[in-house]
């Protein structure tokens, strides 16, 4: 048997991160591109910017900042609030999984 569980952050009622929003983001700063972000996740890009657009509002601040091509090309990076969200976000993630390994210890229904 095996404890889940889903977690997120909401802000004013409305999901700010998930780990569905955090796995783009992390994409996003491994790759530098949005695009290239929705592709390996398997979304569109529409429904990346969708997320994107609605973390931002949510936050009430940027995200993710993007720069027009030049002659190295363009791309996307997350701004240092980004970072941040990122970081706190997987603070979270680490109190919930070390909850689930004290609790699947204790669980006897065998």
């Amino acid at each position: 048997m095996e404890i889940k569980y889903k977690v997120w952050v909401e802000k004013n009622g409305e999901i700010l991160i998930g780990l569905g929003r955090e796995e783009l983001l992390r994409e996003i700063e491994k790759t530098g591109s949005i695009r290239q972000a929705a592709e390996n996740m398997g979304i569109t890009y529409r429904k990346a910017l969708y997320f994107l657009d609605a973390m931002e509002k949510r936050a009430g601040e940027k995200i993710v900042e993007t720069f027009r091509g030049g002659p190295g090309g363009g791309g996307s990076r997350l701004t240092e609030y980004g970072k941040k969200l990122l970081k706190e976000f997987e603070k979270v993630v680490k109190e919930f999984e070390k909850a689930k390994e004290r609790a699947s210890k204790g669980l006897n229904l065998e």
